[in-house]
């Protein structure tokens, strides 16, 4: 994703950033669509993995928009760890194409 495209989200009110003692560390991109969260992309810097904030983010995702009845979301096929992770999570898999696999949560 290109600098371009973020400045272009923020802008929107679609890019959240995540810190940690004023360092941002990670964000998202977020698409609220009446009763549904769209999950755009969140990302954790390489520096930061294995830590935590992932979780950490999602859960925060959720609460902040916990009026919404469903969260989706895609991530590409060949990245076994981003599958695994949203699995983790109670994602569960609704379809998936040549590229990517499609995730949807249920939320009460």
């Amino acid at each position: 994703m290109s600098v371009p495209y973020h400045t272009k989200m923020a802008r929107s009110n679609h890019l959240y950033k995540l810190t940690d003692d004023g360092l941002i560390v990670g964000g998202a991109i977020l698409f609220p669509d009446k009763d549904k969260l769209n999950v755009g992309r969140i990302f954790v810097s390489p520096e930061h993995f294995r830590k935590g904030y992932g979780i950490y983010m999602m859960q925060e995702i959720e609460a902040m928009f916990s009026d919404a009845k469903e969260f989706t979301l895609d991530t590409p096929i060949w990245n076994v760890r981003t599958n695994a992770f949203y699995s983790k999570l109670g994602y569960t898999e609704a379809r998936r194409d040549n590229e990517f696999i499609y995730y949807f949560k249920k939320h009460e």
